[in-house]
């Protein structure tokens, strides 16, 4: 039974896949570019960017191996009543 593959049609992969396969090409050995080139060339040629491989490579040389995109730094808000209340006033 022979199967063909459409080398060019988009396969479509999740951000926690994608960072699978970075993980699997960085303990390879691989250097980031070596592993989005692999990457590309199974999955399809726009699926990852060289930088994002970096930034990901980054992070696992760091001992960062959770897949999970972080959750953005919380904000607090401080709000200086005063100076509100002043600005609106020389406003009026």
């Amino acid at each position: 039974m022979d199967v063909d593959v459409d080398v060019e049609s988009e396969m479509k992969i999740s951000c926690k896949e994608l960072r699978v396969l970075l993980l699997h090409e960085f303990r390879f050995g691989h250097k980031a570019k070596e592993a989005t080139s692999n990457i590309c060339g199974t999955m399809g040629k726009d699926v990852l960017s060289i930088r994002t491989a970096q930034r990901w490579f980054n992070r696992f040389k760091n001992g960062e191996f959770e897949l999970e995109d972080l959750p953005p730094p919380e904000r607090s808000l401080e709000v200086d009543f005063e100076y509100l209340t002043a600005a609106y006033r020389r406003r009026s």
